[in-house]
């Protein structure tokens, strides 16, 4: 009987063995590995996040809307239960213009955008990008004054004649690439010395639905009108009165900081519009910014978003789910023609922007210079449409809304 009371022992002893074995086993050799496969998946919820996040901020850029959209990220993943693992952190803030390093200055020599107004009744308006409002000022109505305005391959016409007795009419004529889509009496009925306006961009008469949409900028326009009246026209145009170009403006970013114990920690950034992955093997940048280059029209136009957060609500740490909510602020469009113009950018992640904008300077077949150090990245261009839209986002993480 002692003998198979020490048999008994025995076994328990070396099934207990076994199965400490066993959970040494799992929890030096598994453990370790499902714990960072665990945190592995949560950076790619993570990635998914900053992308949902990204479409939400580049929906409101581009519709302006006021409309807020709320977004969520996950800080961290939970530890395994009943082994000894530990839990992976993370932190969500919002960095202001002022500490986030990132900025773009844009020098050299060429011609800014100017919105202003022109009264025309002779010679020529150069570098016109768009036009807000556009009329014929009559001051002295007079039989055979002749109003003529011609830009593009279009010729406006306006000529007043006799209506019925000692009344008068104005007739209007619109001319496309040699086809006239308008041709007829706007105004009639009117006394001879009186004045009278036309606004030429009423959709009746086809120039602001049939033909300023469709031009390339900038154009030129020619006048040529009665001293009688003059033609009046509010446009944004290429101002060649002061060729020194000169514009600087800094952004808030929105960083997410991975505190992992298994995983490698990575960073993900929402700067300007892009999203960019950062760990200590390098960055890259996951989804791009709202950018188009075009060789044919020589255009660089560039869309940048900046974060504004209110006091109290730029930061959170830990490992649950916590929301973002953004509302669109306002917006502002840098515009100039560059006869040699340098881009800068300032960022804490110059190796992730330079290998984008190269890719998509190549890809445009544009000629460009693009050098980058020491947290910047340089853009030399010439003979360039250069646009640049400002769009402000407030932004803010936690619940409730401060206003």
């Amino acid at each position: 009987m002692n003998n198979k009371g020490q048999v008994g022992i025995i076994v328990a002893i070396l099934v207990v063995t076994l199965l400490a074995s066993v959970l040494v086993i799992v929890q030096v050799h598994y453990i370790p590995k499902w714990m960072k496969e665990r945190e592995a998946e949560h950076m790619d919820v993570v990635t998914n996040q900053f992308a949902s996040l990204k479409y939400s901020l580049d929906l409101q850029a581009m519709e302006e809307s006021s409309s807020p959209l709320t977004n969520s990220i996950t800080l961290g993943s939970k530890e395994l239960p009943y082994f000894v693992s530990s839990r992976a952190f993370g932190s969500l803030q919002i960095i202001s213009s002022t500490t986030s390093n990132f900025s773009i200055s844009v020098s050299g020599r060429g011609m800014e955008s100017l919105l202003a107004t022109y009264e025309k009744n002779s010679g020529n308006l150069t570098y016109v990008l768009s036009i807000v409002s556009f009329e014929i000022a009559i001051n002295d109505l007079e039989i055979g004054d002749k109003y003529n305005a011609t830009f593009y391959g279009t010729t406006i016409s306006a000529e007043v004649g006799n209506f019925i007795g000692n009344t008068l009419l104005i007739n209007l004529t619109v001319i496309n690439a040699s086809q006239t889509i308008f041709n007829q009496p706007v105004a009639v009925g009117l006394k001879a010395g009186s004045s009278y306006r036309i606004n030429l961009l009423n959709e009746d008469y086809k120039i602001s639905t049939d033909i300023l949409p469709y031009l390339s900028t900038p154009f030129n326009m020619t006048f040529n009108a009665s001293t009688n009246g003059t033609f009046v026209i509010k446009c944004y145009r290429y101002d060649d009165s002061n060729l020194n170009i000169q514009y600087y403006n800094s952004f808030g970013i929105i960083k997410y900081e991975a505190d992992n114990a298994y995983f490698v920690d990575q960073d993900y950034i929402y700067e300007g519009g892009a999203v960019i992955l950062s760990q200590y093997t390098g960055d890259t940048l996951l989804y791009p910014p709202l950018l188009y280059i075009s060789n044919v029209t020589k255009t660089f136009n560039f869309t940048l978003i900046s974060i504004l957060a209110p006091a109290g609500k730029t930061a959170v740490a830990g490992y649950g789910t916590y929301s973002i909510r953004t509302n669109f602020s306002n917006s502002d469009t840098y515009r100039c023609y560059g006869y040699n113009l340098t881009i800068n950018m300032t960022t804490n992640y110059p190796n992730a922007w330079y290998h984008y904008l190269k890719n998509e300077l190549e890809k445009s077949g544009i000629s460009y210079s693009l050098l980058s150090g020491n947290n910047y990245v340089k853009i030399t261009l010439t003979n360039i449409n250069f646009i640049l839209h400002i769009v402000k986002v407030y932004a803010q993480v936690g619940p409730g809304w401060v206003t």
